[in-house]
């Protein structure tokens, strides 16, 4: 057991809100791919690229390390299991951000995708 910040509960709010979204993201754009094949003018290529089952498996984990992080982080009740789904969570942002490179689609606001899970594992660091 360990008392959060409240650095880090507003942090573990947005870690929830934001794997929620990203759940919701990704099952609509698994859903919308094959009604964009029937869209004319519309280059699957990219598209199909971007949307491979590695990437989608991908944000599905970090969805759900997300909602869980965040709950841990509210909860304050295993501060084990907090930074096990941090660390998987930004284990996987690191992952994309490698992937980007590969790409050639990196750009300089990837840095922001760093943000939250430092701020979490700071939040985590202070709570005692």
């Amino acid at each position: 057991m360990f008392k959060p910040t409240k650095l880090l509960k507003i942090v573990a709010v947005l870690f929830i809100i934001t794997g929620i979204l990203g759940m919701f993201g990704t099952a609509v754009s698994y859903i919308m791919l094959p009604k964009m094949r029937e869209i004319p003018g519309i280059d699957m290529s990219t598209i199909e690229a971007a949307l491979t089952p590695l990437n989608l498996i991908m944000s599905v984990i970090s969805c759900i390390c997300s909602i869980a992080a965040g709950i841990f982080g509210l909860s304050g009740r295993s501060k084990r299991g907090a930074v096990v789904c941090a660390g998987i969570y930004l284990a996987l942002v690191l992952v994309s951000v490698v992937q980007m490179v590969f790409e050639g689609t990196f750009t300089v606001f990837v840095a922001v995708d760093f943000i939250l899970p430092v701020l979490y594992l700071w939040g985590l660091y202070q709570s005692e």
